[in-house]
């Protein structure tokens, strides 16, 4: 009886899906857990993607869309989580076409909550972007927060690195024309490596490709080495693949994130060889041995506090007066520390589990400097890593509570501390409460790279905070988009409804900050207001 109406329970949701599906007019119909995890995809996913639907239940829906479209989707996840539905939005598909489709979300309440997506044609008179080129898939960021994503929730499946030797040089002796024609070949031949495969183009001839399944790395780096221009010299060393198991390592999701953080670092900046020699032939396991066999280095660089401080202004966009600074890590040259780039170092640093301790060591000489000025203000960042500890939170609230004068004589905090999405806190409860000691401490909390990744959102629900910073990809992208000029309107209007005051970072020209203050952003942040420097006493 009860097998009966269970199976009835599960014909009526099936037949709601379906009444739901043909209402909507959609091409692809996918439910989702609040954290973007399909668990139910209907539709023709076998003409766009080359799979069943059902091939597709327990990926991330961020798959389903291009990576220069990526970004845009996980603000669309985090608005609909928040406000329960968005309009329809037009992006990309990571189809071979890269169609565009108009997606729209909706928040299903209940003790199961689910966000329904629906992938519907674009109308005629509806504006899109211009459909990306397949190998500019949105650069090291949006690829690298997805391969995060997937070891986070434990998803097994492959990494492929494969770099082009020479990319420099067909850029110079080819036309643009046709260079692009290459770029473009080269993205298809690995976003068609296998069915829902993800590819991202991490530097200039240096390739990603993200997969569920095992990839061929050999055959894929092969489809690339034909598709370049004929030469008797060219060999397959020439076109060097890397395949990385993201299952299977025996290692915590932290760990494997940390790992997979370094070696897609490591290969943007150098390419195959260097992220072979850090371990990567032994997988993500071996990158984090190789790491820590040089982590004493590390460890002495953050002790002996071998590297300094550079403070970049946040002014308000209106008057263009320095509201206060941002203190941003610049490493020592020639020190202990196996790492020399202010990324490489932090990255560096979190892969051995010493996040909590460079942490700490920034906010220790943030508050030295801000004890020889006068009237100035220091935000400095904490990472999810640190914040996930319980020491960690107690330490840094003993240290800055046991600090006098932080409030100021004017009322405006010296110090705010900007949370950045390193990891997914999972003790939300934890952090909440830290958070609400530090405002209650009079310092300000801000979420930093607001719009890179659904954490921030998740953060802005559960924790109570004073500012969010949108990540500096909407700045850029808002100038040529106004589908990307709506996402940034959305994000104010949502900071605005908790209280929360607006910086955006990375503006480098005044059309930028003119179109950011039109936007209602109260603070800029970037080259256009000055670059990282010493601080200044402020009468």
């Amino acid at each position: 009886m009860l097998g009966t109406t269970l199976a009835a329970d599960a014909t009526a949701q099936q037949r709601e899906r379906w009444v739901a599906f043909a209402f909507t007019g959609a091409d692809l119909l996918v439910e989702a857990t609040p954290d973007g995890v399909i668990c139910f995809a209907a539709g023709p996913f076998r003409l766009r993607f080359g799979a069943e639907p059902e091939s597709f239940v327990g990926q991330r829906a961020t798959a389903l869309i291009a990576a220069p479209d990526q970004s845009s989707f996980g603000v669309m996840l985090g608005m609909a989580a928040l406000h329960g539905r968005t309009s329809p939005v037009v992006l990309h598909l990571n189809d071979a076409a890269r169609t565009p489709c108009a997606v729209a979300a909706m928040l299903v309440p209940g003790p199961r909550q689910r966000l329904c997506l629906t992938f519907g044609p674009v109308a005629a008179a509806v504006p899109s972007r211009p459909a990306p080129e397949p190998a500019r898939l949105g650069g090291s960021g949006p690829f690298g927060r997805e391969a995060e994503a997937w070891l986070r929730g434990g998803v097994s499946g492959s990494l492929g690195l494969v770099e082009v030797q020479g990319w420099n040089t067909a850029r110079e002796t080819m036309s643009e024309p046709e260079f692009d024609g290459l770029r473009a070949r080269i993205g298809a031949a690995l976003a068609n490596a296998q069915p829902g495969a993800l590819a991202g183009e991490l530097a200039d001839g240096r390739f990603g490709v993200l997969s569920a399944g095992r990839l061929d790395m050999a055959a894929v780096a092969g489809e690339v080495m034909a598709l370049l221009p004929d030469s008797p010299a060219r060999t397959a060393d020439d076109v060097p693949g890397l395949v990385l198991a993201l299952g299977g390592h025996g290692l915590t999701p932290f760990q494997a994130v940390r790992a997979a953080r370094f070696a897609l670092g490591r290969f943007a900046q150098e390419g195959t060889g260097a992220v072979l020699a850090e371990g990567a032939g032994q997988g993500l396991a071996g990158v984090i041995a190789h790491a820590h066999a040089q982590a004493r280095g590390m460890r002495t660089a953050i002790r002996e506090r071998q590297f300094s401080l550079g403070f970049q202004p946040v002014v308000g966009l209106a008057d263009r007066a320095v509201h206060h600074h941002e203190a941003l890590l610049r490493p020592g040259r020639g020190g202990a520390a196996p790492a020399h780039t202010p990324q490489e170092f932090v990255i560096f640093a979190e892969a051995v589990g010493l996040s909590e301790e460079l942490d700490f060591a920034v906010l220790e000489q943030s508050l030295l400097a801000l004890d020889r000025t006068r009237g100035t203000s220091v935000a400095v960042n904490v990472s999810g890593l640190s914040m996930q500890s319980p020491a960690f939170r107690t330490r840094m609230l003993e240290r800055i509570t046991a600090e006098r004068g932080l409030a100021g004589k004017s009322g405006r905090p010296r110090l705010i501390v900007e949370l950045t999405e390193t990891a997914e806190i999972e003790d939300v409860a934890g952090a909440a409460a830290t958070i609400r000691q530090l405002r209650e401490a009079g310092v300000p909390v801000c979420i930093d790279d607001f719009g890179a990744g659904n954490a921030a959102f998740r953060y802005l629900r559960d924790f109570t905070v004073d500012f969010v910073k949108i990540d500096g990809s909407y700045v850029h992208g808002a100038m040529h988009s106004a589908q990307e000029r709506g996402f940034v309107a959305a994000m104010v209007q949502l900071a605005r409804s908790v209280a929360a005051r607006v910086v955006a970072e990375m503006i480098e020209t005044e059309a930028q900050a003119t179109l950011m203050s039109e936007l209602q952003v109260e603070f800029g942040q970037g080259w256009l207001f000055g670059r990282p420097g010493k601080l200044m006493a402020v009468a």
